[in-house]
């Protein structure tokens, strides 16, 4: 295969939400693009672009949709050799899901707007801005004052050690005004919140949300249903964005 291939601005339209989202199912894709294309022409060059690994895909076995992303080729294609989206095969799961939770909240209106962990690696500064880096950044704004809530989804249970020392970090953070996991079991959040707060004492509820879904890795999510605990107190994720 040629090094090199010529991308035409319908490619370039279509690649684009990928440097933003790393991983889309193909109708979101197709919904991001400018002007978004028919159905047909649309299918077409996505083929076409994986055939020339541009791009990977992905079949979930629960929800059947096809999902696509950067390959490290298509990342050369477009010049971003040095700040690539860095999706892996290993984690592919756990970045579709941040993907979703991240546009599923900005179209319910409870975001403002979102940064995925690997435009926050982007930044030229970002070592010295954050300490602890994030699935992603939530931006918004409830009752004039605005918000920035740091965002980590646990598909797997990492070692005692690990979730205090990353608790830690965020707990000693400026940067961030909360901190909200989200878990697909409610077992593992159960065990998160018994860790933490062994370690850090009720107070750490006043800054971490604990919410958990367990319909996250399977077919579809009622986001506005999914059920956590805040400030002592059992929510859902609605009550959590939506109330006064």
């Amino acid at each position: 295969m040629s090094d090199v291939i010529n991308l035409n601005s319908a490619h370039l339209n279509y690649l684009e939400p990928l440097l933003k989202w790393r991983v889309l199912d193909l109708e979101s894709l197709r919904k991001e693009c400018f002007r978004a294309p028919k159905y047909k022409n649309f299918h077409r060059i996505i083929r076409s672009l994986e055939k020339q690994n541009v791009l990977e895909g992905y079949r979930d076995p629960f929800s059947r949709k096809k999902y696509v992303y950067l390959s490290s080729f298509g990342e050369g294609q477009l010049s971003l050799n040095e700040n690539p989206s860095a999706i892996s095969k290993d984690t592919l799961i756990h970045d579709i899901k941040v993907t979703e939770i991240a546009k599923a909240m900005l179209e319910l209106g409870w975001i403002q707007d979102v940064e995925l962990e690997h435009k926050i690696h982007d930044k030229r500064n970002f070592r010295t801005t954050y300490k602890v880096i994030p699935d992603a950044i939530l931006y918004g704004e409830k009752k004039g004052v605005k918000f920035k809530v740091a965002l980590e989804l646990e598909l797997s249970r990492k070692n005692n050690q690990r979730i205090i020392e990353k608790a830690g970090q965020y707990l000693e953070s400026t940067q961030f005004n909360y901190v909200l996991y989200l878990f697909s079991k409610k077992k593992l959040m159960e065990k998160y919140l018994e860790v933490l707060k062994e370690k850090f004492g009720e107070g750490v509820l006043n800054r971490v949300m604990f919410f958990y879904d367990e319909s996250l890795t399977a077919k579809g999510t009622d986001f506005s249903e999914i059920q956590g605990w805040f400030k002592g107190k059992s929510v859902t994720m609605s009550e959590l964005w939506e109330g006064s």
